[in-house]
């Protein structure tokens, strides 16, 4: 566990040394220590940034605290949500049918009947001189 020096701001990153002797009885917020060496430290473990910011601003939030306005979050591109939808349409596509078996098929009948079709087919310009004769 990390401890910072309140006096120094030494930082022990190990935790407090061997050998420390505890100066201020029980537990405290700041606990006071005498090293082997003979230096004495007043050690607190140190705050997150996100219990200072409950301390000093947690119930009148500012505009430029982080913590009182998260960043919003990143919309999604154009590209992505375009992929999502052509995704989405494919989804919902059916599913291919078989194909009929072409032994069963006169093509001569189809054939026929198509130039049937054909022959009955009127462009736009035969359907107004049709009714310029009716």
């Amino acid at each position: 566990m990390t401890f910072v020096c309140t006096t120094c701001d030494r930082e022990f990153p190990d935790g407090i040394p061997d050998g420390a002797v505890q100066l201020t009885p029980g537990e405290r917020r700041i606990n006071t220590f005498r090293f082997a060496d003979g230096t004495v430290h007043h050690l607190r473990k140190p705050m997150s940034t996100e219990q200072k910011h409950k301390i000093w601003h947690g119930k009148f939030p500012r505009p430029d605290c982080v913590y009182c306005n998260p960043p919003p979050e990143p919309s999604p591109s154009v590209d992505q949500v375009l992929l999502q939808e052509v995704v989405a349409a494919f989804a919902e596509l059916p599913e291919p049918q078989p194909e009929l078996p072409v032994e069963g098929l006169d093509l001569r009948e189809i054939i026929e009947q198509e130039i049937e079709d054909e022959s009955e087919s009127v462009t736009t310009m035969g359907a107004a001189f049709k009714r310029l004769g009716k």
